[in-house]
């Protein structure tokens, strides 16, 4: 009779969700910190340029999030 080698996997293992979740949480994080951080250099910013302080952070993450899709 021959002998099966199964080996447990020792470790701790997440949860494709929750690695999901957790970068998902630190893009937002990112992207709200960098906003800020751009609005806080900007001298007298009106409401355009909060705008575009925030969308630019959040059109470059949601470009490497496109790009990671395409891999998987």
């Amino acid at each position: 009779m021959p002998h099966s080698t199964v080996r447990d996997r020792s470790g701790v293992r997440f949860p494709p969700e929750l690695a999901n979740i957790v970068g998902t949480s630190g893009a937002i994080l990112a992207v709200v910190a960098l906003g800020s951080g751009i609005v806080a250099v900007l001298p007298n910013p009106d409401t355009w340029q909060t705008a575009a302080a925030y969308l630019g952070p959040a059109g470059l993450a949601f470009a490497a999030y496109w790009w990671v899709a395409q891999k998987l």
